[in-house]
């Protein structure tokens, strides 16, 4: 039903964030926040939330690689006990596969910048080069395929 929403205000003209008039998003994101919080140690929805529409018939792609944040002080973001404080949940409202727009990620474990924050040097490298610095580490890289409706929770450092 959403999914078939965001066609219809885009066929209308209007932006798929739209979808955020309608009651329904607000129950899904506040089922969302249940998950939200007991999967990642209390973070609760701070309501920076987007609707979009990838058509990969159009040539559309989604979007490159990127941090959700980039704090001043990267360490201060995590908890003491290493969990982040923010996190992103993305919840696909179509099948989401690599021929289309899932998600790709670099697990914390090959990106370099992700705890300790990415060099402000303009000599450094930026943080997608810093994680894949071969092509031996492109292998860390993963597909994150999603049915509709499921949820794929990520932490703010994640490339």
């Amino acid at each position: 039903m959403l999914a078939a929403a965001v066609v219809n205000l885009i066929r209308h003209g209007w932006p798929p964030s739209m979808l955020l008039a309608f009651d329904e998003v607000w129950l899904i994101i506040h089922q969302a926040s249940v998950i939200m919080a007991a999967t990642t140690g209390g973070n609760a929805c701070n309501m920076d939330i987007l609707a979009w529409y990838v058509d990969p018939a159009n040539g559309d792609a989604g979007f490159s690689p990127h941090r959700d944040r980039q704090p001043d002080d990267s360490p201060a973001t995590f908890r003491a006990d290493g969990t982040p404080m923010y996190a992103t949940l993305w919840l696909p409202l179509t099948h989401a596969t690599p021929d289309n727009s899932c998600l790709y990620v670099i697990p914390r474990f090959a990106d370099p910048g992700y705890f300790e924050g990415d060099p402000e040097d303009e000599s450094a490298p930026d943080p997608l080069t810093a994680a894949l610095p071969n092509k031996e580490a492109y292998q860390h890289i993963r597909a994150l395929p999603a049915a509709p409706g499921s949820a794929v929770i990520f932490t703010h450092r994640t490339i």
